[in-house]
């Protein structure tokens, strides 16, 4: 599995948050490996947490969703494309 940055983490949650309704960590590890990105639930819930602490994120009774500001922040973040794993184990 390729070592990605926490910032990356970070982004990959934005971008599937976009993608989807509130939901909690397990949804989105789940979602991230049906997109075939190189991100565990224990990294999904460090940048929940830490997305959290920037306001881009918050809880809800259902999960986590974005915030205004991590809708503002969305046209900054990397596609999720770029975090694709290749077949042959290496990122995209």
């Amino acid at each position: 599995m390729p070592s990605l940055k926490p910032i990356d983490h970070q982004n990959i949650v934005l971008r599937l948050l976009a993608r989807s309704a509130a939901c909690d960590a397990q949804h989105l590890a789940t979602l991230a490996q049906a997109h075939k990105l190189p991100v565990s639930l224990h990294q999904v819930r460090v940048a929940c947490d830490e997305l959290c602490e920037q306001q881009f994120v918050s809880r809800t009774i259902t999960g986590y969703r974005l915030t205004t500001h991590g809708e503002y922040e969305l046209p900054a973040v990397p596609l999720l494309e770029s975090y694709y794993i290749a077949p042959a184990g290496g990122v995209a």
